[in-house]
């Protein structure tokens, strides 16, 4: 039995900065803003520590920045999710629709995070990937404008959102123009790391 560590892509420091105050105050007791994104990276550093910080951005970020963990997945026993559509924290039809893989252990840990994140609403769309994390599914290109298609149609989350905006993986870079001209939705790429997910989502809904 062949069994591999499943990279969950954590916020790296790069990424938490982005939703730091950028004012390298010092009042967090760093010198600048990414030294206090390394220190909260490495669970040195509390969000709290940040005066200058919004409180739904902080909010967005503390629940991903606790949770730890560390799954192997045995590819001879790879299960996959029977949804079609998950509901996450009650969405309306504002919501964003975000796709993912079918993955038994991509969706625990998506709804993990959200968990930690209630005050964030999505529609996930699990799409056919064979079972694979979507790391290894982006890495094999198994997920595709096909794919994608297949899991709007089966869902019917055209039916529950007055939108047409679908955000994929980080990871899977570089099909977007083909998702469009099939799906017909416009297509955004979302942060490779699931756990910046939440403040992602609402740092863009604060911005436009």
């Amino acid at each position: 039995m062949v069994v591999e560590a499943v990279d969950f892509y954590g916020m790296s420091p790069e990424d938490i900065v982005k939703y730091l105050p950028g004012k390298d105050c010092g009042s967090c007791g760093h010198e600048e803003c990414m030294g206090f994104a390394v220190a909260l990276s490495e669970g040195k550093a509390q969000l709290e520590d940040c005066p200058e910080m919004e409180l739904r951005l902080r909010e967005s970020l503390l629940g991903p920045l606790s949770i730890k963990l560390e799954v192997h997945e045995a590819d001879s026993s790879m299960s996959t999710v029977p949804e079609v559509l998950l509901e996450i924290n009650t969405p309306d039809p504002d919501s964003p629709v975000l796709i993912t893989g079918n993955c038994g252990v991509t969706i625990y840990v998506l709804k993990l995070i959200f968990e930690k994140t209630p005050h964030v609403s999505v529609w996930i769309v699990p799409t056919e990937t064979k079972g694979f994390t979507i790391d290894h599914a982006a890495a094999m290109r198994l997920v595709t404008p096909m794919t994608i298609m297949r899991g709007l149609t089966n869902s019917a989350i055209a039916a529950k959102v007055d939108h047409r905006n679908l955000m994929i993986p980080g990871l899977c870079a570089g099909i977007e123009r083909q998702v469009e001209m099939m799906t017909k939705w416009k297509v955004q790429v979302g942060p490779k790391s699931g756990f910046e997910l939440p403040v992602y989502i609402v740092n863009k809904s604060e911005e436009g």
